[in-house]
């Protein structure tokens, strides 16, 4: 299973939790890594927080499921993590709480 956008476990690289491939150039280069991963053999690619239109262009391009973490409703299935659902972590208020 192939994970583009976000990698928590590269947060020291991006220094923030931020919405990955804004930009028209990172949002290329995961289109593209995207097509690679699935040529490489990947069952299946997460999309991790990244814009849901994005998520959807790559959805369309490949012919594997994507499954979204905070990439919106295009993707061929989600992941909810229990401690954003629950609100457990005060360090982080998820995207799908609103203004609340």
């Amino acid at each position: 299973m192939g994970h583009l956008g976000l990698m928590p476990q590269s947060i020291y690289k991006f220094g923030t939790y931020n919405v990955r491939a804004k930009e028209g150039t990172e949002a290329e280069k995961l289109i593209r890594d995207a097509k690679l991963l699935q040529e490489a053999g990947c069952f299946a690619i997460v999309l991790e927080k990244i814009p849901a239109t994005l998520a959807k262009e790559v959805s369309e391009n490949i012919t594997i499921p994507t499954i979204g973490i905070g990439a919106g409703k295009y993707c061929d299935g989600q992941v909810l993590v229990m401690h954003d659902m629950l609100g457990i972590n005060t360090e982080f208020k998820p995207r799908f709480y609103g203004n609340t």
